[in-house]
């Protein structure tokens, strides 16, 4: 995802920062604000225990790919842009099993 940050300048007009690539780790930490925050809780469908995949630079010589719960990717390093967070729904079992190929953590990928 491409950020583009705006503030207020001078005389009030709007002023736009230059676009920048989000990073697995930002998606990550914006969506654990968000799970912390109290008034989201009624509409949990995420924890910080939700299993994600963390994809880099993907089809390069130089990609990474990383399974884990959020808050276990949060700390990984993914390098340089492009990044891509997909978030797992129900998994089939082959699934799991590709997933647990590329865990930070096995224990974070359910035996199906």
């Amino acid at each position: 995802a491409v950020v583009s940050t705006q503030s207020t300048g001078v005389r009030g007009k709007k002023v736009y920062e230059p676009p920048q690539f989000m990073s697995v780790n930002t998606a990550i930490e914006q969506i654990l604000e968000i799970i912390k925050d109290k008034d989201n809780r009624e509409r949990e469908f995420l924890n910080e225990d939700t299993l994600c995949v963390g994809i880099a630079r993907l089809g390069t010589e130089g990609q990474v790919i990383k399974s884990g719960s959020l808050r276990r990717l949060a700390t990984e390093d993914f390098g340089k842009p492009l990044h891509s967070l997909c978030i797992v729904g129900k998994l089939h079992a082959l699934e799991a099993d590709m997933l647990r190929h590329f865990a930070v953590d096995k224990s974070d990928i359910p035996i199906l």
